[in-house]
């Protein structure tokens, strides 16, 4: 009996802390299932999983440009996790005296939060490559 206790503290705690976290995950999601089915469709020539949902993305805006539908969410999403996941790991701490001026930012040892961040930054990169590889003329 006092295992599960001690399982179910565990488990409140572990939510606790991470459910920032896992909100930051969950607005990061649209935009990786985005990629990875364009990927599927256009680099390795697997049709399904994009055709399946295509009806559906262009019924939710698509094809349209960046407004309210689903391209504000792959666009966003991705920042809105990483400014989430930032606040939850860095401390910064300002003190004023007659002589100096102290500034300083420490980032907390937490994993969930520092793997979401590190995760939205490669969603970013990633759309920013596509953005600029789509629209460059230049090479």
């Amino acid at each position: 009996m006092k295992e599960l206790q001690l399982k179910t503290l565990f488990m409140k705690q572990l939510t606790k802390q991470n459910g920032i976290a896992i909100i930051s995950l969950l607005l990061a999601l649209p935009t990786t299932y985005f990629i990875v089915i364009s990927v599927l469709k256009y680099e390795l020539g697997i049709d399904g999983p994009f055709d399946t949902i295509a009806p559906l993305l262009e019924s939710w805006g698509i094809k349209k440009s960046l407004g309210w539908n689903i391209n504000l969410l792959i666009v966003l999403g991705p920042i809105l996790a990483f400014i989430l996941t930032i606040f939850q790991l860095l401390s910064v701490r300002m003190q004023f005296t007659q002589n100096h001026f102290l500034f300083q930012i420490t980032v907390r040892k937490r994993w969930l939060p520092l793997l979401v961040a590190g995760f939205s930054i490669s969603l970013l990169a990633i759309l920013f490559a596509y953005l600029f590889g789509e629209n460059c003329s230049c090479l």
